[in-house]
């Protein structure tokens, strides 16, 4: 277990943008464990994974500064704000734990390898930092937060004392309404169907609207997928290594030998 001399030092992000209800309950509930510093896009940026700006500058902006609680907003991504944050506010002694969220919507399943939000826990996981990602199975702006907020609450004070494995993050979905509970779980591996609806923009153009929803790819049970459906929350540890050990041994077996003979050494 862990104990601190000072005060905790949380950093926290999302992908819904700076003007997002989720951003502001996370605040809230999250300022009495430790010293808050917020880096967030200054716009929404779901669906946008892991991705980083490369190509032209982005700056933070500072909306607050107090004791204990800075706001910035950031032109950039959700990994861009907390890759930025963690190069420029914590250049010293990075933070204890990173938080994203609260998302409007759900991000179990293959939505982990899409979300923005737990794209923003992943560059924290990058940097060994401890990160928890949060998210509502709620799309509407003005989402009942409160079963959200209080998980989140009592899970980031967990890892602030028992910080998950190096390089391992955490994800948290919440059902709508009171959970029936909370399922430790594994994620679900699933695709999604009619995914995008034609319509016709001003000019008589076709365009498509992403829609859809997700089917089950594979029949495990007891995933996420499974419990945020049933009605209880879930959480889920996900890892940087997306290595499948268990074909490695085959793979080098099958291939390693067809290499050498077309490429003698």
């Amino acid at each position: 277990m862990q104990t601190f001399q000072r005060k905790p030092k949380i950093l926290i992000s999302n992908d819904d943008g700076m003007h997002a209800k989720g951003i502001e309950a996370l605040i809230k509930v999250l300022r009495p464990l430790g010293d808050v510093t917020v880096a967030v896009p200054d716009g929404p940026r779901s669906g946008a994974s892991a991705s980083i700006t490369s190509a032209q500058p982005i700056f933070p902006t500072k909306m607050i500064q107090e004791e204990g609680y800075a706001y910035y907003r950031i032109p950039g991504t959700p990994a861009d704000c907390v890759k930025l944050a963690l190069n420029l506010f914590y250049k010293e002694h990075k933070p204890d734990l990173v938080v994203t969220g609260i998302n409007h919507g759900r991000n179990d399943a293959i939505c982990v390898v899409y979300s923005g939000t737990i794209g923003a826990a992943m560059e924290a996981c990058i940097a060994g930092v401890p990160a928890l990602a949060v998210s509502l199975n709620d799309h509407d702006e003005f989402a009942d937060m409160q079963y959200a907020e209080k998980l989140a609450f009592d899970i980031a004070r967990h890892m602030l004392q028992t910080p998950p494995p190096p390089y391992t993050m955490l994800s948290l979905n919440v059902p709508k309404g009171a959970p029936k509970g909370l399922k430790v779980c594994p994620q679900a591996i699933t695709h999604f169907v009619e995914e995008y609806t034609a319509t016709s923009n001003g000019r008589g153009k076709t365009v498509y609207w992403m829609t859809g929803y997700m089917e089950k790819s594979v029949s495990a049970t007891d995933t996420d997928f499974d419990f945020l459906n049933d009605g209880f929350a879930t959480l889920t540890p996900l890892m940087l290594d997306l290595t499948n050990y268990q074909y490695l041994d085959t793979l080098k077996k099958e291939v390693e030998p067809i290499a050498k003979e077309n490429n003698p050494l």
